[in-house]
């Protein structure tokens, strides 16, 4: 089963110099029609839909027959934003349930890290959680977007997510989207330390990771920051690749797109 995660950045106007909204917008639209082209996908998570971008979101999963399943709003700087899970309409996929999990300011985990945290969160993010079935076998999926500024706003978030998916009865769980945390910092390994039976594999030494997810259009150093955390023991990676434009301003948004394949261990 491939997945497919992508912030597609819904903000209009930006003190970056970077291309205007409408052509950011048609770049998304070619560009992820592209990738869909590919069958194989059956699994959509977008981060940062909001009532700029919804419209033509919605279009796209019209036109290559998927089903947009939640509209979860997130309040977030004076405009409600979205973690966006969609699914193939061909019949392989069945739903059982959708959960939203809020992520706000947690006191409890204020002795994650050491002190002088910035503790102030810009704004309330969400995970989307989708319990599904596909060929007999449940799996629980969670699109997430974390604060950027606060981080124990980023661990709360990502811990209380892997905390659900703990919780809930299924075969294969895992989550993907925008953490908002460089992998080489501190705060994925107080995740993976906390949270030992899980791993991310957004930079597992097995693929040829070159690439950062975001890009920034050029304005600041490029730094991957949308991972994927599956359990250790039950999901094996078949594939893990960030989609790359040869020319940056052909992007559709300052984040790439990632192509997630997944198979399940022999044991289950």
């Amino acid at each position: 089963m491939k997945v497919l995660s992508y912030n597609i950045y819904g903000v209009k106007d930006t003190k970056y110099p970077i291309p205007e909204f409408d052509i950011r917008q048609k770049n998304l639209y070619k560009n992820v029609n592209k990738i869909l082209s590919d069958d194989e996908i059956k699994v959509l998570c977008f981060q940062e839909v909001n009532e700029n971008n919804m419209e033509l979101l919605e279009q796209i999963l019209r036109e290559n027959n998927f089903i947009c399943l939640n509209k979860f709003p997130m309040k977030t700087e004076s405009i409600n934003q979205y973690n966006i899970v969609a699914v193939k309409n061909d019949g392989s996929i069945k739903v059982i349930d959708i959960f939203c999990l809020p992520h706000g300011k947690d006191e409890s985990y204020k002795d994650i890290n050491e002190q002088n945290i910035d503790y102030d969160m810009s704004d309330y993010r969400t995970t989307v959680f989708v319990l599904f079935k596909c060929n007999n076998k449940r799996f629980l999926i969670g699109n997430i977007h974390t604060d950027y500024i606060s981080t124990i706003g980023k661990i709360n978030g990502v811990i209380k997510s892997l905390n659900y998916l703990d919780s809930v009865d299924a075969d294969f769980k895992f989550i993907v989207g925008d953490m908002n945390m460089v992998s080489h910092m501190s705060e994925v390994y107080n995740i993976l330390k906390e949270k030992t039976n899980y791993t991310t594999v957004s930079r597992n030494k097995n693929f040829d990771i070159l690439d950062n997810s975001w890009h920034g259009y050029g304005t600041k150093e490029q730094v991957n920051v949308d991972f994927t955390f599956v359990e250790k023991s039950k999901v094996n990676l078949y594939d893990y690749k960030i989609i790359k434009q040869s020319d940056m301003m052909q992007e559709g948004s300052d984040h790439r797109p990632i192509i997630i394949n997944i198979e399940m261990s022999n044991e289950y």
